[in-house]
């Protein structure tokens, strides 16, 4: 990309975008569900202008920002952004949130999940 004395770039262009979070995980009515025997998950991020993605555990509830658990994070989108997370047979019902540290060195986007263990 090249530019000319005087022009400006659109700088919307090159914000950083999370534009989906899933998990390899089955979702039912917005959570999605770890099954019975299951110990680890991957979690998946498409995002533009990203430089790092980060992931973050956080208890459901409210006011639990300060209670957040960096679980893993992913500097290299050559592959697609993701995390593949051993959480062990650890019980969750909690929110995974995602968040896309911008190439720009500014710009940030975030999305969050809910995740629950499936009742045995």
């Amino acid at each position: 990309m090249s530019f000319f004395i005087g022009q400006t770039q659109n700088h919307e262009d090159n914000q950083a975008q999370l534009l989906r979070v899933y998990t390899d995980l089955p979702e039912e009515s917005g959570w999605w569900v770890v099954p019975k025997g299951v110990t680890k998950m991957t979690i998946h991020a498409e995002a533009q202008n990203t430089e790092t993605v980060l992931f973050w555990l956080i208890p459901t509830g409210t006011e639990t920002w300060s209670e957040r658990k960096l679980i893993g994070y992913d500097k290299d989108g050559h592959d697609g952004w993701s995390l593949t997370w051993e959480f062990g047979h650890e019980r969750l019902h909690d929110h995974i949130h995602v968040q896309a540290l911008g190439s720009d060195s500014y710009t940030q986007s975030n999305s969050t999940i809910n995740v629950t263990t499936k009742e045995p």
